[in-house]
């Protein structure tokens, strides 16, 4: 193929749809220039922190703060936008070990909307301490309430199931020889009562393995 020849098809194939190719250029140049002359902007929120995947057998023992400031940058016209519920944060606890420890806080623990990045979160860590339990079952007593008159003719109270298993550190099972009931007040003392009760659990750590429900059941002098 001569030069000539050559340098006519490349201009025949360039001038193809030529005015569709200038149009989309200044489209895409158009863009740009949006983009890059777009003010960029800074908001802050306040968002909590959620505590995930404590490893199985252990409990958080200590306070964390469950709130972390975020300070977020981007284009102002998608900043505007940006809602509350829109970031959350999270930190992830399934490989820390017993103990205190400090767990930093980075833009990785931050879901934010497209385009838009963090640019600092305060604090810049959180202390955690973990410790191993244990489960145990322990006894439910049931306590009733009401009028003294009827409590003085109960003979006989009835928890059904009469233990529930309770996860929680050892040293708080030393506090914990029996746990009891929400308190149950019968309506009438002519008859055995029965109604569903809530255990309840004072230690601040520990946990009932399973449903907290019973049925306590209350029997009267006659």
């Amino acid at each position: 193929m001569k030069p000539s020849d050559l340098s006519g098809s490349v201009w025949r194939l360039a001038s193809t749809n030529l005015g569709l190719k200038v149009l989309a250029l200044c489209l895409a140049v158009a863009c740009w220039l949006f983009v890059a002359g777009e003010s960029k902007g800074l908001v802050g929120f306040s968002v909590p922190l959620e505590i995930r995947d404590v490893p199985k057998g252990m409990t958080l023992t200590n306070k964390v703060g469950r709130q972390v400031e975020v300070r977020l940058a981007g284009p102002s016209s998608i900043l505007s936008g940006v809602k509350h519920t829109d970031v959350a944060a999270a930190i992830d606890l399934s490989t820390a070990r017993a103990g205190r420890q400090s767990i930093p806080l980075d833009d990785r623990i931050v879901k934010v909307p497209p385009g838009v990045t963090v640019q600092r979160i305060f604090p810049s860590s959180v202390e955690v301490v973990l410790e191993k339990t244990e489960r145990r079952v322990v006894p439910v007593i049931a306590r009733v309430g009401g009028a003294q008159a009827i409590r003085q003719k109960v003979t006989k109270v009835e928890v059904d199931p009469p233990a529930v298993e309770i996860e929680a550190p050892p040293e708080e099972f030393s506090r914990m020889s029996a746990v009891y009931t929400e308190e149950v007040v019968p309506v009438r003392d002519t008859e055995a009562f029965s109604a569903p009760a809530r255990v309840e659990l004072r230690e601040p750590h520990a946990r009932i393995v399973g449903s907290p429900d019973v049925r306590v059941k209350i029997h009267f002098r006659k």
